[in-house]
């Protein structure tokens, strides 16, 4: 053989093996694509299953209850025992009705189902007589308001992250005003370098970071500001000390005796004491309803959990030394 022919033999076997390893690398990232290609067509099939309809039937401009009937939910893609089983309840408006129970038992998803980010797998939720799963969404969103444990904390002032509440409304500061009041937040205002017009977020400059305390009485007065008709408080005080969370506690009082509904979750029930109306759910079952007072004489799950807590303080405080 010639050595030239050689030579062009070996070039000819080495660029046709870096051809076909190019080859089989862009099979590969071929192959990647369409992959992520089939999850957008599924992902479009589901969001047209989930999307949110438009128009509806109206929801009654006065309300006197809502009420779960057989509710059922499981949320997408879990294989474990539902959220929610077969949960039926009522919730009656201009009151304080507290939910309470263990981790897990359900509580945030029946609140969330109330305000219409889901809908029931089985069962309906009826406001008087109309069922929420074909009432207008958008009036539905109109009327609930909530301060949920993980709400968003703008990068925005103070201002801001309040009025964000309710943005289809002209900005006033009467309304700021009586917001931060309700949320007990004028102290953290206050302390702000610059009241409300000061920017939350320590990373730019000027910025001022709050702690987590502050952040829920400004979540508070953004739930506050927007003005629902239901107002649902998740956890309100898990951050704040015995002090302030005596002072929200009062302050969520007083919204409902203005005939604002409030749906509260807690776990710490000496604070559902005041509540009109306690649902007792365990493991996605409602287990027991009443008062508190009635739940307590009972001996239920609620006496259970309520004598567990009460006893973490009965050590008698000494009396200070005269003199």
């Amino acid at each position: 053989m010639a050595l030239s022919v050689a030579g062009t033999a070996v070039i000819a076997i080495r660029t046709g093996s870096s051809s076909l390893d190019s080859l089989v690398l862009e099979v590969n990232a071929l192959h990647e694509e369409a992959l992520f290609v089939g999850d957008l067509q599924r992902l479009y099939v589901e969001a047209a299953e989930r999307a949110i309809p438009v128009g509806g039937a109206a929801l009654p401009e006065d309300p006197r209850e809502i009420r779960f009937e057989n509710v059922s939910f499981s949320y997408p893609g879990e294989q474990q025992p539902p959220a929610l089983d077969d949960v039926t309840l009522t919730l009656p408006l201009g009151r304080i009705v507290a939910l309470v129970g263990e981790n897990g038992s359900g509580k945030t998803t029946l609140v969330k189902l109330l305000a219409g980010l889901y809908t029931p797998d089985r069962g309906r939720i009826l406001w008087d007589d109309v069922d929420a799963a074909g009432a207008d969404r958008h009036q539905l969103a109109e009327r609930i308001a909530m301060v949920a444990q993980d709400f968003k904390r703008w990068p925005f002032t103070a201002r801001v992250n309040v009025a964000v509440g309710r943005s289809s409304v002209p900005l006033t500061e009467e309304r700021l005003a009586t917001s931060v009041t309700e949320a007990g937040a004028e102290e953290v205002v206050a302390d702000l370098p610059r009241g409300l017009d000061t920017l939350l977020a320590r990373q730019f400059n000027g910025g001022h970071e709050l702690s987590g305390g502050q952040w829920q009485r400004l979540g508070i007065a953004r739930a506050a500001y927007r003005r629902g008709r239901i107002l649902i408080v998740d956890e309100p005080t898990a951050a704040l000390d015995a002090r302030a969370e005596l002072e929200v506690f009062e302050k969520i009082r007083a919204l409902a005796s203005t005939g604002q509904t409030v749906v509260l979750i807690t776990h710490r029930l000496a604070s559902v004491r005041h509540a009109d109306l306690v649902h007792v759910l365990d493991q996605g079952r409602l287990v027991e309803s009443g008062t508190p007072d009635e739940l307590l004489a009972t001996g239920g799950v609620y006496a259970e959990l309520y004598s567990l807590q009460a006893e973490q303080f009965t050590t008698r405080v000494p009396a200070p030394k005269a003199g």
